[in-house]
């Protein structure tokens, strides 16, 4: 019982947490990287099927049918694999940063990995304290990274999904669910958190999103700049958020 009494003790004074981190990018990885193991099962059937009982491909003709299908098989997996290993890398640093948010004080709430309902994005990490209402996305991404002009690349080159465009529309997707709630009028920060990468400022201001590497996370969440929220807004949308965790 004194354990238990001292665990509790312990969790108080730490945010919050609800939701796991990095479940949407492994489900998708695994879904996008396997893919065409069904593919190339359904083409195998067909070739059965064509064989046998009453063949209409020449012997010659499965054998090469079967080449060109261990062909594709081998690249289409190998392309899988990689795929898969993008996304577990981002599955990685979202855990990573939910284990800093986790450690933020206990007038914090996180909420990790949650969708709105119909809603378009996957949310890595939604925070509510007493310094605003933020929505982080993570980017575990290796090679320099630079802004111009609202574009973003990595070494040079240009990464066609702006991460920058992707957390503003999740900040918008977030406000049109807290009005349906009945909390209009929120301000919404956005910020953007690189990990891996070298940034050419460890904090900064991008077309009003906050961008910075992973040491100075907890700075921009908790700096004493940050306009305060009403405790008992922040309490009201805690309330809303918790029927989409899974």
């Amino acid at each position: 019982m004194e354990i238990d009494a001292q665990s509790e003790t312990v969790k108080s004074r730490f945010a919050r947490v609800y939701g796991s981190a990095g479940e949407a990018p492994r489900v998708m990885g695994i879904l996008k990287a396997f893919w065409p193991l069904l593919v190339i099962c359904l083409l195998l059937g067909y070739l059965i099927r064509a064989a046998l009982p009453f063949p209409f491909l020449s012997l010659s003709q499965l054998g090469w049918a079967l080449i060109l299908l261990a062909v594709a098989g081998v690249v289409l997996l190998a392309l899988g694999d990689r795929r898969l290993g993008n996304y577990l890398k981002g599955a990685k640093g979202e855990e990573w940063v939910a284990r800093e948010l986790a450690f933020l004080p206990a007038t914090f709430t996180v909420f990790n990995g949650i969708r709105m309902p119909d809603g378009q994005y996957n949310f890595d990490h939604i925070l509510l304290g007493p310094s605003g209402i933020f929505v982080v996305e993570t980017k575990n991404w290796s090679g320099h990274v630079a802004f111009s002009d609202g574009r973003v690349q990595v070494d040079e080159k240009e990464i066609k999904r702006s991460p920058l465009q992707q957390v503003k529309g999740e900040a918008a997707e977030l406000d049109a669910f807290l009005q349906a709630q009945g909390h209009a009028g929120v301000s919404i920060q956005t910020v953007l958190c690189f990990l891996g990468s070298q940034l050419e400022e460890p904090i900064s201001n991008v077309n009003g999103v906050v961008v910075c590497d992973g040491a100075s996370l907890t700075d921009v969440l908790t700096g004493e700049l940050n306009e305060p929220v009403d405790p008992v807004l922040l309490e009201a949308i805690e309330h809303s958020l918790m029927p989409l965790v899974g």
